[in-house]
Parts: C-alpha cells; structure tokens; sequence
C-alpha cells in the first residue's frame, strides 16, 4: 500500500501505526506535553472508527462540506482495531489518500474501546480546537463555522450545543430535552460552585468544542476498555473552565441503531459495574487535583449521585437485577471513600438519594432495595 503522498511513521508503542499528512510550510510550532506538534488547522476533529463501513461514508461526508472549508479542519480517524478484515481501514486509507493535507489515519493493533482511542488520537491533535464524533453519527455542515465563530468571540473554552437522534425509519428526531442560550462566566469560588451543581453541561463529549488549551491545562484523559468513558473527561473541564457557551442549535446527529457496540454491551449487566467504575476513576482523579478542598462538597455530591444512586437508576432502565452482593460492593465503597457521605449542604434538594444515603450503615436487604429503586 502507498501514500505517495503523506509521511508514513510507525508510532513505537504497543498500540498503533499512524500515517500522517505532510505538515503545511506555513504552520507554526506547537509545544505539548507529548513534544512539538504543528498548529496549522482551526479544528481538531477526532472519530474513532470499528467496523464502521456502512456509516463512515455518510459521517465523512459532513465533515467534508464543512462550511468553515477542509482546509481549516483536521480529521483523526482511528480504526481502533476493528475485526472486518481491513475494511475500516481500507476505507479510511482512501479517504486520507484524497486529502492528505487534512486527514490522519492511525491504526489501534489492541481495541481500546472509544476512550482509549480517542487519547490515542488526542496526542496527535494540533487544532486550535478539539471536537469527537462518533463514526455513525454525522455532523451538520454550518457546524464547525459557527461553534468556532461563538468560541472566537467570547474567547471559550467550552461551547455546548444541541443534538437529535437520527434513524434510518424516522430520520432527525428531537431528543425532547431544551437547553437555554447563555454565557457563563466564572470568576470566583461560589460562581463555580453554583455552576457545578445546576449542572447545565452534559457529560457527553461530542455535543461540545473544547480549546486545545483547555485540555492540555487540565491533563484529562477518556477511561479505556469500557463503555461511559466520557465523564473522567468531561467532568474535570468543569473545573479548569472560566468561560462557556450554550447554545440551542443543533450541530450533531446521534444515530440509534442496534448494532452498535455500545447497544450490545446494553445487554449485560456488567454495564453497571463499568458505569461505577468509571464514576470511582472521576472521584479519584478529581483528589489529586488543587479544587478537591475547595470544591469537596460538590464533588462528593456529583460522586454519590452517579456512582450510586445513577447505578441503580440506570438498572431500573435497563430492566437489570441487581445483586445484593453488587450492591454492597458500591455501599462499602461509598463507605470507606466518603465518610461524611450522610451530611450535605444540598440534602434539601435531594431527598431521595438521601433517604438512600442515609440507609447505607444499616441492613438493606434485597426486597428494600427493590421497592427503592421502583421509586426513583
């Protein structure tokens, strides 16, 4: 295979190769924890890619007649190694070989999941923004131009903005949820606290634009081998951010279908274990952090809530039993990490996850346990 046309390199690690385009004459130097990089593009968009012939072509394409113009974008498509014999990857080799100025292809030799090949990714970006998308979804065409232009103006490190479902029988279908328009910015100690707990950002990451900036600030990182990996992302951003967008339009489109990785994984219970443990990697990163103490509070109401009560929330979806021995795994862990978990300055807002809370030292047993979660 020949890219007569791009600089091929073997990343020497035990995950990937990457090919890489030809860095423009005109680009300056970027410095990263990772060395110097080329800052050349406005925007830095990351797909990572399993088995995803049958949706690349229509995702591709959105990003293609982008309105801000191929040449402003960088796509970082990661096959991350998907099992339909080079397919994927054949498909992506085309489309890097017609824009090598803008693409980069790099292929996973071990499946890390979405998280794991987003950082992959992640270490190769150069934008000055940083944007996912998922190789079934697709994106409008006036996206990038706009978040770009509303992030350039208010100088954000976040912009948010809305999504619909897309499926092959409905097309486009709203989401039913509405966000407000607004600018936030925060300058002190209780404006962040307020911000945290009204908890107007979602933690998916493909509804944002992130500055590169931001990121590097922050050292954050996607969990790996798992699905829910985007909140040891998202969340810590919260902290580092100073300025941020929402708005109302939509950009992104979701796909549903029930081929997807993510819908069979759906399907086990071993889910919900991976849901909590990635809420226990969030708790732990956010300790060795300067804004554990300041925003202890917060962080331990986000903590219980997800780790816990969104557990059980989430098996009450999925039409899932859980173990009583599950179950205590969680408590104890809530036990031992959160000492002072049954006192909160925000219990009044809370009532039902207290009325959880506060039953942890006793003895639940299996019946309690199933009438509670019929209740949230």
């Amino acid at each position: 295979m020949e890219f007569t046309s791009a600089l091929e390199f073997t990343f020497s690690s035990q995950h990937c190769n990457i090919f890489a385009p030809t860095l423009p004459l005109y680009s300056t130097v970027y410095q990263t924890q990772w060395g110097n990089f080329i800052l050349s593009k406005k925007i830095s968009v990351i797909i990572p890619c399993f088995n995803a012939t049958q949706w690349l072509p229509k995702c591709f394409l959105s990003l293609f007649k982008q309105t801000i113009g191929i040449e402003n974008i960088e796509l970082i498509f990661v096959d991350d190694a998907s099992t339909d014999n080079n397919k994927t990857w054949e498909m992506l080799t085309d489309i890097e070989r017609a824009f090598p100025e803008s693409i980069i292809i790099l292929k996973l030799e071990k499946n890390l999941r979405q998280g794991g090949a987003r950082n992959i990714a992640l270490k190769y970006a150069s934008g000055e923004y940083i944007a996912f998308v998922d190789a079934d979804d697709f994106v409008s065409t006036n996206y990038f131009l706009e978040a770009y232009n509303i992030a350039k103006t208010y100088n954000c490190d976040i912009v948010q903005f809305e999504y619909d479902y897309f499926t092959e029988s409905l097309g486009n279908v709203s989401t039913g949820r509405k966000m407000s328009p607004e600018y936030i910015e925060i300058h002190s100690i209780d404006e962040r606290k307020h911000f945290l707990i009204t908890e107007k950002l979602t933690y998916g990451c493909w509804n944002k634009l992130y500055k590169h900036e931001l990121i590097k600030k922050s050292n954050v990182r996607y969990a790996e081998h798992c699905i829910y990996e985007e909140p040891l992302f998202v969340y810590p951003l919260l902290f580092y951010a100073d300025r941020i967008v929402i708005t109302d339009k939509i950009f992104y489109h979701y796909r549903q279908n029930s081929s997807g990785t993510m819908r069979h994984d759906m399907k086990d219970d071993s889910t919900l274990k991976m849901h909590a443990n990635v809420q226990l990697s969030v708790w732990n990163f956010m300790k060795q952090t300067p804004y554990f103490a300041k925003y202890y509070d917060e962080m331990k109401l986000y903590f219980l809530h997800t780790y816990l009560y969104e557990t059980l929330y989430f098996a009450k979806l999925r039409n899932f039993e859980i173990s009583l021995s599950f179950f205590n795994e969680l408590r104890q862990t809530i036990i031992t990490e959160v000492p002072d978990y049954k006192s909160s300055p925000y219990a009044d807002i809370i009532p039902l996850q207290m009325k959880l809370y506060n039953k942890l030292e006793d003895d639940i047993n299996i019946k309690w346990l199933t009438d509670y979660i019929e209740t949230i």
